[in-house]
C-alpha cells in the first residue's frame, strides 16, 4: 500500500486554493462588459430611458432636457424606421431615428438612412439631443462621428456636451461630411453626455438630418490593469512551481 503524503496533499491544496482566489481576482478586476455602449446598436422605443440612454430635445443648446414621450416603429409611414419624437411639429420633430432593417430607406426622395443608422433631427432653432448618463464614476472613452444623410447636402450644427458644457463643437455641411471627436473625460456617476444636432449656419433645417455613430467604453484605471497582471504573474509562477 502507497504511503499518503501528506506534505504534497497539503501544498496540493494550497497551490489549488491560491490559483483559485488569483483567478477570481482576475476577473473581478477586469471591467464588466456591460460598460461598452452603442448609441445605434443600443437603440430602442420599448423605454425612455433606455437604460444609460435618454431620447430627447432642447429648445436651446444646453438648456432643459425635453425628454421624449412618443415613439413608432414606422415614421412617415415606412416600416422599420422606428424612433423617439419630440411632437413640436405634426411630422414629431425634433426627433431621434434609427433604420432598423438590412436596407436603406429613403425619404422624401433625398434623406438616406443606411442599415443600423442612427439619425436625429431639429426642429427651426430647436436642437435634437441624444443623453448617456455615466452609470459609475471613472475614465469612459468617448467615440462619435456625426455625418449629413441627405444627398442634397446637410447643414446642420453639432455638439457634444459634458453636465451641459460643450467639450466639442462642429459642423456638417454637405454629405456625408462626417466630422469626429474622441476624448477619454474622467466622469462621476451620474454625469451626462449629451449629443446635440441643430440647423446649422443657413438658419434652416431642410435636409438637415444627421447621423450619428457613437460608442462610449470604460476605462480599466491604472491600477487596476496592475492588479490584473500581478495577479497573473503570480498564476505563472504557481504554474512554475508545480512542475518542479
Amino acid at each position: 500500500m502507497k504511503k499518503f503524503n501528506v506534505l504534497n496533499s497539503a501544498r496540493g491544496i494550497t497551490i489549488i486554493s491560491t490559483f483559485t482566489t488569483l483567478l477570481c481576482l482576475v476577473v473581478v478586476a477586469l471591467p464588466p462588459a456591460a460598460l461598452a455602449y452603442d448609441a445605434a446598436a443600443d437603440f430602442s422605443i420599448g423605454s425612455n430611458p433606455n437604460g444609460a440612454w435618454s431620447y430627447g430635445w432642447s429648445v436651446s443648446l444646453g438648456s432643459t432636457f425635453n425628454l421624449d414621450t412618443a415613439s413608432t416603429n414606422a415614421q412617415y409611414g415606412l416600416s422599420g424606421l422606428n424612433g423617439w419624437l419630440g411632437n413640436q411639429t405634426p411630422e414629431g420633430i425634433p426627433y431621434i431615428l434609427r433604420n432598423t432593417t438590412a436596407s436603406p430607406i429613403v425619404v422624401g426622395g433625398a434623406t438616406i438612412y443606411q442599415p443600423g443608422q442612427l439619425a436625429l433631427n431639429m426642429n427651426g432653432s430647436q436642437y435634437a439631443d441624444l443623453r448617456w448618463t455615466a452609470p459609475s464614476s471613472g475614465p469612459f472613452s468617448i467615440a462619435a462621428t456625426f455625418s449629413g444623410l441627405s444627398t442634397v447636402g446637410d447643414s446642420s450644427d453639432v455638439h457634444i456636451l459634458l453636465n451641459g458644457v460643450s467639450i466639442f463643437d462642429s459642423a456638417v455641411n454637405g454629405s456625408p461630411s462626417p466630422t469626429s471627436y474622441s476624448g477619454t473625460p474622467n466622469l462621476v456617476s451620474g454625469d451626462h453626455i449629451d449629443f446635440a444636432v441643430g440647423f446649422g449656419s443657413n438658419g434652416n433645417d431642410h435636409e438637415d438630418t444627421t447621423g450619428l455613430a457613437a460608442t462610449i467604453v470604460a476605462v480599466p484605471e491604472p491600477g487596476t490593469l496592475g492588479l490584473v497582471g500581478e495577479a497573473l504573474g503570480c498564476l505563472f509562477s504557481l504554474r512554475f512551481l508545480k512542475r518542479k
